[in-house]
């Protein structure tokens, strides 16, 4: 879901290049999915969940953790960036800006994917993973569910938009 944005951030900043124009609302609402969704909700189970399970399985992996951990805040530091770019108009910065956040966090996806993921089979013991399993299944309530539903359909409309699906 959370490249489902991006592709869509991607697709808002080649519009703006072509037309010098921006959506504001659309904008507005790809970067509340970023923080609601992949900072407030993703991001949130690994800080909480996730990292330390894996610091008092191994503290080797200290370092990796703390680097995914620098790579969250750059990410927030960056939506920040990229909502001041759009507030004062700065179009040509917003899409630096949002460029370098595409990037990043597909570059931090990656990572989880094929490092911190295969790390985690390697250190958890098969309690402290079903451990881990429990309490991300059980972060997200009904009510976030429904949330995540409704950010969906306005994702779903912003690709037929902008990315033409």
């Amino acid at each position: 879901m959370i490249l489902r944005a991006l592709d869509v951030l991607d697709g808002v900043s080649a519009s703006i290049e072509r037309s010098g124009v921006v959506n504001e609302k659309d904008v507005d609402k790809i970067l509340d999915f970023l923080r609601w969704f992949a900072d407030a909700h993703h991001q949130a189970k690994e800080e909480s969940i996730l990292f330390p399970a894996m610091k008092t399985a191994a503290a080797a992996h200290n370092r990796p953790i703390a680097h995914m951990l620098v790579e969250h805040e750059q990410e927030r530091l960056t939506i920040e960036n990229v909502e001041k770019d759009l507030r004062l108009a700065k179009l040509s910065e917003f899409v630096v800006d949002a460029n370098r956040l595409s990037s990043n966090l597909r570059n931090h996806i990656y990572k989880e994917d094929r490092i911190l993921f295969e790390a985690v089979d390697a250190v958890l013991s098969p309690q402290a993973d079903a451990e881990v399993f429990e309490g991300l299944t059980g972060f997200d309530t009904e009510f976030d569910k429904r949330i995540l539903d409704e950010k969906l359909k306005d994702l779903r409309l912003m690709e037929q938009v902008y990315l033409r699906k």
